[in-house]
Order: C-alpha cells, then structure tokens, then sequence
C-alpha cells in the first residue's frame, strides 16, 4: 500500500513539473501561464516573418538592428542573403548598417550577390548606398560573386556591379535609371547641380534635361520615370500655376535675398513629386505638367514606373500661359541635408552621376570635361 502510494506521489509530482514547464500552471503562487520566449531577431529573419520583425523594430530600440549571430553575421546579411526582399527593405530602412561586414570580410550586399534568388534584393542594397568594392579576405567582390548566382548574374544588374567595382562614393547609392528612357545627363554645364542662376540670386540643385542636350527629344509632355523603387511622399496634384504678378513678386524678392529663400524656391520648382528610396534618398522632380493617377502620398512606386508628365511649370514661361522651355528636372536628396552634386563642379559631378545613374547616362561629350 505503502509503495502504490509512493508511486502516485512521484507520478504527481512528475505532472506538476510537467504542466509547470509547459506554462499550463505556475508553482510560484501565480495564475497567469508562463510568457512564451520572445524570438530574437536572427528567429524572425530565418523564419521570415516580416509582420513580427516589423513589430519588433518599431517597439524595441534595442532589437539588435546591427546585431551579430554565431557566425558573426547582422541580421542584414541574413536576409540579403536568404532573397527576402521585404525583410531586407525593413532592416535597411530601420537604420541597419548596409556596408558592415562578417568576419570573411562580406558584406549584405555580396551575400545578396551569392545566394540570393531574387535579383532585386541585391538592387535595394544598391539604392541604399551598399558598396560594391568592398573586398572579401579571399579576394571576393559583389561582382565576382553574382558571376556565381544565375539569378543575378544573369540580369543588367551585373554590368552596374561591374561597373563600379572600382570606385564608389558612399555619401550616394547606385543602381538608379534617368527619368526619362534613353537620355543622358546633359552635356551642357550649366543644366547640372551647383550652377549659377544669378535671375533669382541662387544655385541650381538639379539635373535639367532640355532637348538638343540629353541624346533624345524632349517636349512638353515627355514621360517621366521614376529613378529608384521608393514611397511617394509628395505629389502636388492641386498645384495651380503662378500669375505673371505672383512670379514677379516672387523674382523681385528672391532678388532682394542673399540667396533664393527655399519657400521661394519651392515655388520655382512648379507642380512637384517626391520619392523616398531605401537608405534616406529622396528623388525631387519639378517642373510637371501632369502626375500620374496612381501617385499617391504613401504609394509605393517601382522604378521605371511612369509617374509624370514634363513640363514648365514654376516658370516664366509657365505664368505667360504658353509651353515653351519645357524640360524635367531632377534632384536627389539625401533626406533634406545635402543633394547630389552640392560644392562640385561639372568634371567631379559627371563621374558621380555615372556610379547613381550608370555609365551609359554620360552624355557622349561634354562642354567643359573632355575626359569623362
């Protein structure tokens, strides 16, 4: 009796303990179960649960964004690495370091390069200022490695990789397209960011695209592209054009300035979009005759995608009512703190707008850089 006892005790027990680990019931006095571990990040990456990783950086500020697993790896660099593109665009855009590398020397990008079977992974990482020369200690670049992978080898991606293999400048990203197919930055100084423009006492911020400058015809109406995949933050479908009084004023006082006010400039610019890319990049483009339906304040937006029409709008031209002058106009920003081509001249800025742009968007000569 004694031993059948015994065994129901030990039995018990056994149970307790059970439903104890298990989180069934608490032995310390407590009703609530147990909480279920919290996955780490590196769970949530493998596991490719997005809407969790999401949550997850948003509410904790010590998620390990930059984190390192046992194999000394980011979180960055695992999801480049598995092709999963949402993770990577949130990881990038919650501040993760694209260019830090692993203890072989790679980076987010090269393993993207190597493993990832979505081409467009290895592209964001572009867009976000990832850097392609960065060199493995066996000798591995991102180009060399995407010779490896099918899936990016294969693409139009591999010449732009190749391309700048050399050199990279890491305040600006790459892989971006011009706005409009098969143009070139113009040849002509003075179209490009930095140059004088001593009507309102200021500087141009730009890449201007007039016809007769850029290898193809421009008109008034001309389709515009979106440079970069990116999130439409500004898109100025009620913009009603200045009056010749309005322009005037708006001249007279920009000429009473030391320099163009930026609210004057704003208005310079015309009807407006503006696209957020991954990394903090922004994509200005002014001078519109018309947006796209679909380009909406919080739309997300693929490169390539048709998202404005050209035209003059904000200019002289534009407030005497006629269509003459019509040209796109371009800036890329990085956030509101600098643009492209700030404090360069044209022979600095060419090849600067060929590692964004790509090299086929040199114009085929030059006014001033017969070098490039």
């Amino acid at each position: 009796m004694v031993r059948v006892l015994l065994t129901i005790v030990i039995l018990a027990a056994a149970a307790l303990f059970a439903l104890q680990q298990f989180g069934v019931i608490s032995l310390d006095g407590s009703s609530e179960p147990a909480a279920p571990p919290v996955p780490t990040i590196f769970e949530l990456v493998e596991n490719r649960s997005v809407a969790d990783l999401r949550d997850l950086v948003a509410s904790d500020e010590e998620a390990g964004i930059d984190a390192r697993d046992e194999n000394g790896q980011t979180p960055l660099m695992r999801a480049a690495a598995l092709g999963d593109r949402e993770s990577t665009l949130l990881l990038v855009d919650a501040g993760a370091d694209v260019n830090a590398t692993d203890p072989a020397g790679w980076s987010a990008l090269m393993h993207a390069a190597r493993h990832s079977e979505d081409a467009e992974v290895v592209q964001l990482l572009l867009f976000a200022g990832a850097d392609p020369t960065i060199t493995g200690s066996e000798g591995e670049t991102a180009a060399g490695l995407a010779v490896r992978n099918p899936r990016v080898g294969g693409t139009r991606l591999m010449d732009r990789l190749e391309q700048l293999s050399d050199s990279f400048n890491r305040d600006w990203p790459a892989g971006y397209v011009v706005p409009v197919e098969g143009a070139t930055i113009s040849s002509r100084s003075t179209h490009l960011p930095g140059a004088a423009r001593a009507y309102r006492n200021g500087t141009h911020e730009g890449f201007d695209f007039y016809h007769g400058t850029v290898s193809v015809p421009i008109e008034f109406g001309t389709p515009i592209h979106a440079v970069a995949s990116g999130v439409v933050i500004r898109a100025d479908h009620d913009y009603v054009e200045m009056t010749m009084e309005e322009y005037n004023e708006v001249i007279a006082t920009a000429q009473r300035s030391l320099s163009t006010p930026e609210e004057l400039l704003d208005k310079l610019r015309g009807m407006q979009v503006w696209i957020e890319h991954p990394g903090g990049f922004v994509s200005r483009y002014a001078h519109l005759s018309a947006i796209s339906e679909g380009v909406q304040v919080g739309a997300r937006i693929n490169q390539g995608d048709l998202i404005a029409a050209t035209g003059n709008s904000g200019t002289l031209e534009a407030a005497q009512l006629t269509e003459d002058d019509p040209h796109p106009h371009v800036e890329i920003w990085y956030g509101n703190e600098r643009y492209l081509g700030q404090g360069l001249d044209a022979c600095e800025i060419y090849p600067l707008a060929a590692q964004v742009f790509g090299v086929a968007a040199l114009p085929p000569f030059t006014e001033s850089c017969p070098e490039i």
